[in-house]
């Protein structure tokens, strides 16, 4: 076997056990190993079936995941690391389940395929469902090692057979740490024993599930417009409601038709308000008014993602520092608030006058895809200074503050801010008003008027003066005149 192919295994099955402690997936692994806690008495036997039904879980999920790589490979597509998250709907569906875990930890409601399960086939499956769930929430998150490998299987150089080895590695080391404490008695032994603490601890994890809906409700907020978003948070009312009901009307001191009834009540309320409140049409993201300043107000000021800029700002010898990121992205965000929003980076952002854009992918768009694509990287976050020379320097996922300083003051050593070329900016002139002279229809459509004289002024070229002077009117007369300040100023 290729060392290359190896060497992406082992960084794979690295990568899905350090996604363990990574605050996407915290808090349902807590709760596995509050379930082992909980059962410490029960046959090593059972503890060891829900470690592999939890297992079990979280490989096919990832074996699903390399399927539709392959499939959306072979249709001539790519597909990136969590990029299901830039759907809305996949978004919705997300909030909603891990909304309900959270209540159900709360004690608003129990089901018995839950989070902390039961010893019968049901609980098990419940360990299954936890696996279900633990995959899908590790994908927002990249961990160190796992990038590189996540490249490869998801990239068009990597046969089928490659890809569903690294997603399988992947997922294993995701399951690794359950599976090392329900089979190994010594690691379980190490545990807390069970005690009235444990309900306290229960309540505290339903709290951090509800934290993680309140971070995905977040991203679909800013996926969908003001008043969907509004809408979906009475949609999660109702299904708590609905949920709460079910226990409180339909427990299993009740009879099985009232049971029956009030599960068929509160399912359909529920289907009633989803198809009432639940909008998920794209919204649109108001573009942010860049001024000349790369830092205001103490902070930061990102240009929207504009590949046109890019070329305009590299021509003139201005490197540019793009920064490929999205709300769902929880590394993007730590990284921008704990080492790049910091006042070493607004300071030598300021000093080398490099431009800071970001590269939006919240929603779905090819553009930033394809230039994500270009620098090797199928996930994010991602950082790289595109220099005027062409080239252009790729960060390691995981970055810090002096690490970014030093490689935005090497590109300043290489095109200082003193060396680039100066965009004139020459002011408009006022709006005059034109005499109502016969002769002032026909010289409109032959020479330029005294507003577009100043267009003609910008393009500092020798053809622009003759051009100028050509015009027979006392307006485009005063074109050279402008046209010749311009040059001077530039």
């Amino acid at each position: 076997m290729d060392l290359n192919l190896l060497g992406y295994i082992g960084a794979a099955f690295l990568g899905g056990v350090i996604l363990n402690v990574m605050p996407c997936v915290l808090p349902v692994l807590t709760m596995k190993v509050f379930h082992v806690i909980e059962h410490a008495d029960d046959e090593p036997r059972q503890l060891r079936l829900h470690g592999l039904a939890y297992a079990a879980g979280i490989m096919s999920t990832f074996l699903v995941f390399a399927t539709a790589v392959i499939a959306i490979r072979a249709g001539g597509d790519s597909f990136g690391w969590g990029m299901q998250f830039q759907s809305p709907a996949f978004v919705a569906v997300m909030t909603t389940v891990i909304f309900a875990f959270g209540l159900n930890a709360l004690g608003v409601f129990e089901f018995t395929v839950s989070l902390d399960g039961g010893g019968s086939d049901e609980g098990y499956m419940g360990s299954v469902a936890n696996g279900v769930v633990a995959s899908i929430m590790s994908t927002p998150c990249t961990a160190p090692l796992l990038s590189g490998a996540a490249t490869f299987a998801l990239g068009s150089g990597a046969v089928w057979w490659q890809t569903l080895m690294l997603f399988s590695f992947m997922g294993l080391g995701l399951a690794f740490p359950f599976l090392v404490i329900s089979f190994v008695p010594a690691v379980g032994r190490a545990l807390p024993r069970p005690g009235a603490w444990m309900e306290t601890f229960k309540v505290l994890m339903g709290f951090t599930l509800i934290l993680a809906s309140v971070w995905l409700f977040n991203v679909l907020r800013n996926q969908v417009s003001q008043d969907s978003a509004s809408l979906f948070l009475y949609f999660l009312l109702v299904l708590s409601v609905a949920l709460w009901s079910i226990e409180h009307f339909g427990g299993l001191m009740h009879s099985v038709r009232r049971r029956l009834t009030v599960r068929g009540v509160a399912a359909a309320l529920v289907v009633v308000a989803a198809v009432l409140l639940v909008d998920l049409t794209p919204g649109t993201k108001a573009r942010e008014d860049v001024g000349a300043a790369v830092v205001v107000d103490e902070h930061i000021n990102w240009a929207p993602f504009d590949a046109a800029r890019v070329a305009d700002e590299t021509k003139r010898l201005r490197p540019v520092f793009m920064d490929f990121t999205a709300d769902w992205c929880t590394n993007c965000k730590a990284n921008e608030h704990i080492f790049i929003e910091t006042e070493r980076i607004r300071s030598v952002l300021t000093d080398t006058n490099i431009l800071p854009m970001k590269a939006d992918m919240t929603n779905d768009n090819e553009e930033i895809e394809n230039w994500l694509n270009k620098i090797g990287r199928s996930g994010i976050p991602a950082y790289v200074i595109y220099l005027p020379n062409g080239k252009h320097d790729l960060l390691p996922e995981a970055i810090t503050t002096e690490m970014l300083a030093e490689r935005l003051l090497a590109a300043n050593k290489k095109f200082p801010a003193r060396r680039r070329v100066k965009t004139a900016t020459t002011k408009p002139a006022p709006a005059r008003t034109a005499a109502p002279t016969a002769a002032a229809a026909p010289t409109a459509a032959a020479a330029p008027s005294a507003a577009a004289a100043p267009r003609a002024a910008a393009a500092p070229t020798a053809a622009a003066a003759p051009a100028a002077a050509a015009a027979p009117t006392p307006a485009a007369a005063a074109a050279p005149k402008t046209a010749a300040s311009a040059k001077d100023a530039g």
